[in-house]
């Protein structure tokens, strides 16, 4: 069963997901298959949660600084480090699925209150595990929950719908080419959109941004194009310039860890680019701010604020780990980063109907579709219409 539960958040968006990123102190050396840890029991200042602290891990089926997904996990457990007194640690896994089993079965066999993981790639050995290690308590994010593998409730699930977040991002691509910017040429009705892999959960950032173009002008063409690798950010670079040549003016680019690619191809041709999962303009501000300008703004998936809310929930018992639960616009667990750059080069009248449009979906006016429930072929169907 699927529950939709709303998030507290507290201040901007995106400041909790770049946690991560944004403390030194907090960085894990990123070397695959490596285990480092990262442990306090000092709850911030006027909290105490027991005398014994909670003890929550995160494996990562990859390596940290993707200024993605990862981060953003790895930013929630950061968080339940400072603000709840927990004591973490974050297993960066690396690409070698074949350690991924001997990695769970460790920390199932040690002492952790919580074992956090997420994304498809992992699913089946998070389930696998957790059906032999019924007393422990996991959180999976980016998926359901098969119940009939995980039968004695001792996993949540938390899903997230980014295709409502990218819908916003195809209304907000197709109505910048009528804005006047300087950048865009109006005579050229053209996006792009640059995913890592051809996989469902990739396509269902497609699918709500083909519609949300869709939605506001159905004559527009978007080019889709895959790295075909998670990682590649020089192939990255390559195939999202060969975007922008063939005439896109804005580029959406879920490209997972493979991002920079796309941002410096934004940046050589001078074009916009739609960033995903965090705010990607806000990180590289200070550091790379040339890279930075060209990025209008990102799909935002809270990751890291949705965990720290399922450890609280489990805490407090107002959340069970024999649920699914489904997190949307209505939560603020996705949406479009509004910073700085966002605020100075979108038009004022293109903020309010995102505004409009944000309020239909959480309404249910605008049902937009996901490839999580369309077949293979329908999302290549929708993918060549607008080609």
């Amino acid at each position: 069963m699927k529950k939709t539960f709303q998030l507290i958040l507290t201040g901007v968006l995106a400041c909790a997901m770049l946690t991560a990123c944004g403390k030194t102190n907090d960085s894990v050396q990123t070397t695959a298959g490596k285990q480092e840890q990262t442990e306090g029991t000092g709850a911030a200042s006027g909290e105490k949660t027991s005398d014994k602290p909670l003890k929550a891990v995160y494996l990562v089926n990859g390596n940290l600084g993707d200024k993605g997904f990862y981060d953003s996990a790895a930013s929630g457990l950061y968080r339940m480090r400072d603000e709840l007194g927990a004591d973490i640690k974050v297993v960066e896994m690396g690409r070698d699925e074949t350690s991924y089993e001997g990695h769970f079965t460790d920390v199932s066999e040690q002492d952790w209150d919580v074992i956090i993981a997420g994304t498809w790639s992992v699913k089946e050995v998070a389930q696998n595990t957790a059906a032999q290690y019924p007393d422990k308590k996991y959180i999976f994010f980016d998926s359901d929950v098969d119940r009939t593998i995980v039968a004695d409730g001792n996993m949540m699930g938390i899903t997230y719908n980014s295709n409502q977040g990218s819908f916003l991002a195809g209304v907000l691509a197709a109505q910048m080419l009528d804005s006047g910017d300087a950048k865009i040429d109006a005579s050229k009705r053209t996006l792009g959109f640059i995913g890592s892999m051809d996989v469902a959960n990739i396509n269902d950032f497609l699918v709500g941004y083909l519609e949300g173009v869709k939605y506001v002008d159905p004559s527009i063409k978007v080019i889709p194009s895959y790295v075909g690798s998670f990682e590649d950010v020089p192939k990255c670079l390559e195939m999202t310039t060969q975007l922008y040549n063939q005439g896109a003016q804005i580029v959406y680019a879920p490209a997972s860890q493979s991002i920079l690619g796309a941002a410096t191809a934004a940046n050589n041709v001078d074009k916009y680019l739609i960033a995903c999962d965090q705010d990607l303009y806000t990180q590289l501000k200070d550091t790379n701010p040339e890279i930075a300008k060209n990025i209008l703004t990102s799909t935002l998936k809270n990751v890291g604020d949705s965990l720290v809310t399922a450890v609280k929930g489990l805490m407090d018992n107002s959340m069970t780990c024999d649920e699914t639960y489904a997190l949307g616009l209505d939560s603020g667990a996705v949406g479009l980063a509004q910073n700085d750059n966002f605020n100075t080069i979108v038009p004022e009248d293109i903020k309010k109907n995102l505004d409009v449009v944000k309020d239909k979906i959480i309404k249910g006016d605008i049902t937009v579709g996901s490839a999580m429930k369309m077949t293979t072929e329908e999302v290549a169907a929708l993918r060549d219409s607008m080609k």
